[in-house]
């Protein structure tokens, strides 16, 4: 830019301004100096060849449509020879140290010892916190097991340590560490060179592979193909399994990038073959599974006598969008969703609740980023919309500070939006889903439950807590826990008494509690003295923070009050008109096609619309297959996942290798039939409590029982008999009916103890998320 020629190529060309309007008919990818600064300013380019392609097409473009022997065109030739010139010599000293370093470096990278992030480590004991840096803590003899100062102490010498492999270890075999240290990448030599490349530079699988016999390096894998020697492709994320769900998304992928493409085109006053396309993109579902969403303590205390359910099926579902970038697939977005059906009781039923969205910043070209990441959510909606689900539900909230979503290590200039800015990104995806007719209309959680003193429309009486829809992971059930804790010591406190261990069951207010009618100066009477404690705190809370929770209303009002009220949504037709001739009849639909809704109304007299288009059916039962991915069961477990293997996302080499060991998870064939896994099941029982039997299973079994007691590698360092097993004995163990005494079958109760300690460290960070959003909403008021 600061040769005496450079300010010729500095800025866009402008087609209407210098008379070349068939400029984009001969350029096809313009481009600038100015944006290729903005591009390196910015982090956008991930490898000095990229760079290097767009600095030369600035030339090539003058070249090709001025001509070589043109004014323009002599300029662009002499700065293009200069730039290569320069390029050359700048890799020249680069180039002629790389055989004294070769021995020491990576052959592909050309560094020697690159670390990772700081693994996040939580304690295993009572507390479930996070260790914190340069803090002391103990561990087990495999490293996999970690416990606090505090916890150590308080641990009884002659007491069992558990382990979450199954096995058990002894206070005094516990090794002292210190939170200090960052691991190092690992390293594998190429049996063909003998060069030495770091096994996330080469996407080396060393789980499966460490038995392997040969590895050779990318480069020579390269010549071999020169010289048609061919490899078998590993397994990439098209080749996942398919749901309707995963093609619905799909569809309206291509759908919005194609309005992306034409509006671009428009813009830019060139074709759509000319504009820069979003290609190789690739959703599915990777996990899917039935489960049973328990209600906390104090809300089931307080409320037992009110029949409030102690427990809420619920399907949770977690979508995965990938990328194939350099002919490798890269995992960029992620979302979990948990969906409560037709056959879970008020307040959750037929209702979404969005529950995670994280994503890193390397999709191309990132113009399409937004478009993108908000298709999935609208095309989620509309899928469940068409399921019969009439309210989506979204928690707008960044994650605390030190937190991660879902994603472990997100690039470093990539930034953790602001609150306003979130929400103004979920605003702007719902009212997009508004406009394509997905959402009748979007509101505040606060609109429908506390403004204006609502009542429930279906009974007449005030909301309290046990009409609010109860998510798993949500604000609300954790503030409602906090303001009943809260509640009980104010009681205690008054009475007299010691706080009591068990959350007490309050039948009656004791003590005048509501809003003041009035002002400052004049504050009047007491309001709302009638409606419940709980639901007027949250109502103080709540609004200050409205805009933060987002409901979508898919389906009518009238089709919600049918299936709330239990009536048969099918039957909804209403029939106005006296005359018996059917072509004066005029028929409304109710809770059928979302499209049909008041019809009536709608039509205007025209001819009726036919309602032989897609209904909407009365079961939510969703027809996809279960999926079981144990890492992929919760956000949490699939953070600790790559915490714990180091499958990070902070560059884009380490993104592909993570996407690449994820994939190679996903595709371990360890999924049986339902009638397999129920027949093993079977055994599993019958083994645990069999004394002495001349059956081969039941010896087969209790022969696995004893390896798993006795493996070293165990199922966290891949030995596939523990897999294998240790998949049947999660599965008992998250339906186990036994509850609060011991149940026969091997590792039940530890597996048990194991997903408390998850969901423990789960409600830690949830706290953390909850205490973040009252402090922002303390500020912003104040």
């Amino acid at each position: 830019r600061d040769h005496e020629n450079g300010w010729v190529f500095s800025e866009p060309v402008d087609p209407v301004e210098l008379g070349i309007h068939d400029y984009f008919d001969i350029v096809e990818h313009p481009m600038d100096l100015d944006l290729v600064t903005k591009k390196l300013e910015n982090g956008v380019y991930w490898d000095i060849t990229s760079f290097k392609k767009d600095v030369r097409l600035v030339f090539e473009n003058a070249i090709l449509y001025n001509g070589k022997e043109s004014d323009v065109g002599m300029m662009a030739v002499e700065l293009l020879d200069t730039f290569d010139r320069d390029f050359s010599n700048i890799f020249k000293g680069l180039n002629s140290d790389e055989e004294t370093k070769k021995s020491d470096c990576c052959s592909l990278c050309g560094n020697y010892r690159r670390l990772y992030e700081l693994p996040s480590l939580f304690c295993s004991g009572t507390c479930g916190r996070n260790i914190r840096r340069n803090a002391h803590y103990f561990t087990d003899r495999m490293k996999q097991n970690q416990w606090c100062e505090a916890c150590y102490a308080v641990q009884k010498d002659d007491e069992p340590l558990l382990l979450d492999n199954g096995k058990e270890t002894k206070k005094s075999l516990l090794q002292q560490m210190k939170n200090d240290k960052s691991p190092e990448e690992k390293w594998v030599q190429c049996d063909k060179c003998n060069d030495w490349v770091h096994q996330v530079c080469a996407l080396f699988n060393g789980t499966q592979n460490y038995k392997s016999s040969s590895f050779t390096c990318p480069k020579c894998h390269i010549k071999s193909e020169a010289n048609h020697t061919h490899s078998i492709a590993p397994k990439g994320a098209a080749d996942l399994l398919q749901c309707k769900l995963s093609v619905s998304i799909e569809k309206g992928i291509e759908q919005a990038l194609s309005k992306e493409y034409e509006r671009l085109a428009k813009e830019r006053n060139c074709t759509v073959a000319q504009v820069e396309k979003a290609d190789n993109l690739c959703v599915r579902v990777v996990s899917s599974l039935d489960k049973k969403q328990k209600v906390r303590e104090g809300m089931k205390a307080r409320y037992s006598k009110t029949n409030y359910p102690s427990e809420f099926p619920v399907k949770s579902k977690c979508i995965l969008l990938f990328q194939k970038i350099h002919g490798v697939d890269v995992l960029l977005f992620s979302m979990y969703v948990y969906e409560y059906g037709d056959e879970c009781p008020a307040p959750n039923r037929r209702r979404v609740y969005i529950s995670y969205l994280d994503s890193v910043r390397y999709l191309t070209p990132a113009q399409y980023r937004t478009s993108i990441y908000q298709s999935v959510l609208i095309e989620y909606l509309r899928f469940v919309k068409m399921r019969g689900f009439h309210t989506a539900h979204i928690w707008s909230c960044p994650p605390a500070k030190g937190d991660e979503y879902i994603f472990y290590c997100h690039p470093v200039n990539q930034l953790t939006p602001r609150n306003d800015m979130l929400c103004a990104w979920y605003n702007d995806t719902l009212q997009k889903a508004k406009a394509e007719g997905i959402a009748l209309d979007i509101r505040s959680l606060y609109d429908d439950y506390f403004k204006d003193n609502v009542v429930n429309r279906r009974t007449g009486e005030p909301f309290d807590p046990t009409s609010l829809p109860y998510f798993d992971g949500d604000y609300v059930p954790g503030e409602i826990e906090k303001i009943i804790k809260d509640l009980d010591e104010d009681d205690n406190r008054r009475e007299g008494t010691k706080i009591k261990d068990a959350p007490k069951v309050l039948t009656a207010p004791s003590k005048s509690e509501g809003k003041r009618a009035g002002t400052r100066s004049n504050p009047g009477k007491l309001v709302n003295q009638g409606r419940d404690k709980v639901m007027n705190r949250l109502d103080l809370i709540l609004s200050r923070m409205k805009e933060n929770f987002f409901v979508a209303q898919l389906l009518s009002d009238d089709f919600i009050d049918a299936v709330e009220g239990n009536a048969d949504s099918t039957s909804q037709v209403e029939k106005k008109g006296a005359s018996d001739d059917d072509s004066s009849k005029s028929t409304r639909t109710i809770g059928k096609n979302p499209y049909i809704l008041d019809l009536a109304e709608k039509n205007d007299g025209k001819a009726p619309i036919s309602i032989s288009e897609k209904l909407i059916p009365v079961s939510t039962k969703d027809e996809g297959p279960l999926m079981e991915q144990e890492c992929f069961e919760t956000r949490l477990q699939f953070l600790n996942y790559c915490q714990r293997n180091n499958y990070q996302f902070d560059e884009l080499r380490r993104a592909k290798y993570s996407s690449t060991m994820v994939l190679a998870y996903l595709h371990n064939p360890r999924e049986e039939k339902e009638q397999q896994i129920k027949a093993h099941l079977e055994v599993i029982a019958h083994a645990a409590s069999c004394q002495g039997c001349v059956s081969k299973n039941c010896r087969r079994m209790k022969e696995l029982f004893c390896h798993v007691r006795e493996c070293e590698l165990t199922y966290k360092r891949g030995c596939k008999i523990c897999t294998r097993l240790f998949m049947l004995l999660i599965k008992h163990a998250r339906d186990c009916p036994i509850d609060g005494k011991a149940c026969p079958i091997p590792f039940c109760e530890r597996i048990k103890e194991r997903n408390r300690m998850l969901l423990k460290q789960q409600r830690l960070m949830d706290d953390r998320r909850r205490n973040a959003q009252n402090t922002r909403a303390k500020e912003d008021s104040a």
